[in-house]
């Protein structure tokens, strides 16, 4: 299952293209970097759904090009810190510079180390998978989940269980319709109907195509539910008629830093030798489409 982070991914590598060394308003400087994006999810196997990105970053003044960008021929390794064992990471010729195994289970509340050396460089990275996020509601996690706009959430709320009361959870809320069929509902926070396919596609990683929403565990408490935690206001992130993916997760620091830091993220997420984020979660996808009345 893809989920919505791939478009985080692909934002910071075009965040990346951009990034340059001794900045002056006038001439920015290109500067070569291995930039690495990826997570792993707890008790799911580390397949090619999740695969975790290695590529260079690139001038600005260059066309962008995946199959140049791509890293093909690193080495790369996940240790699972609280064992020891080591893991091998590889990539196919079908999707170059995506690394998985798809036999490697990751384990919540364990360490894990990565590793990749490219042309005598080295990048590591390291994060420790949440706890369990058990979240309980009438929406489904195996099929599409067909609703109305008005008041979903209240009427289908996601309980939530974590053992850590700091625990960050994140929201997060992805429109996954064209601009050609995605029919507009109402304004979100100021962010007005997209007047045309590039303000609308400029919203693949922000508002208001994609809506994030976070906080600590025991800041989910409701007056509704009284002793429970639970989600029952995400239907105030719909903002089009149609396909959507709900996660609800609980997330590492990585992860939490790269989503609240204003500038210059790619540095300040966890990656050593290199630029990137390399974080871990738990938690649950749901599919919605929603309906008109």
């Amino acid at each position: 299952m893809k989920i919505n982070y791939k478009y985080i991914g692909v934002v910071f590598i075009l965040l990346a293209l951009f990034l340059c060394c001794e900045n002056t308003p006038n001439e920015p400087t290109y500067q070569k970097e291995i930039a690495v994006f990826g997570y792993l999810w707890g008790n799911k196997n580390l397949n090619a759904d999740h695969a975790i990105m290695l590529a260079y970053t690139q001038p600005i003044t260059d066309y962008y090009k995946w199959e140049k960008a791509a890293i093909k021929n690193a080495k790369v390794t996940l240790t699972d810190m609280n064992s020891g064992k080591v893991y091998e990471l590889d990539t196919t010729p079908d999707r170059p510079g995506y690394y998985f195994n798809d036999s490697l289970l990751i384990k919540p509340q364990t360490a894990y180390e990565l590793r990749a050396e490219v042309d005598g460089k080295v990048v590591t990275a390291t994060t420790t998978v949440p706890p369990v996020l058990k979240t309980t509601s009438k929406l489904r996690t195996d099929t599409t989940n067909y609703v109305y706009y008005d008041n979903i959430s209240f009427e289908k709320p996601v309980f939530l269980e974590c053992e850590s009361p700091d625990q960050i959870i994140l929201v997060d809320m992805y429109c996954n319709e064209t601009y050609e069929t995605a029919e507009y509902i109402t304004e979100f926070y100021g962010h007005k109907k997209p007047e045309n396919e590039d303000e609308y596609e400029e919203g693949s990683n922000g508002e208001p195509r994609h809506i994030m929403g976070f906080g600590k565990y025991e800041t989910f408490a409701s007056d509704y539910y009284p002793g429970q935690f639970v989600v029952d206001w995400y239907s105030s992130m719909i903002v089009f008629y149609g396909a959507y993916s709900l996660q609800i997760l609980a997330i590492d620091d990585n992860y939490s830093d790269f989503i609240t830091t204003q500038e210059y993220r790619e540095y300040k997420s966890g990656i050593k030798g290199g630029i990137g984020v390399f974080g871990s979660m738990t938690g649950e996808t749901f599919k919605l489409m929603v309906l008109k009345p």
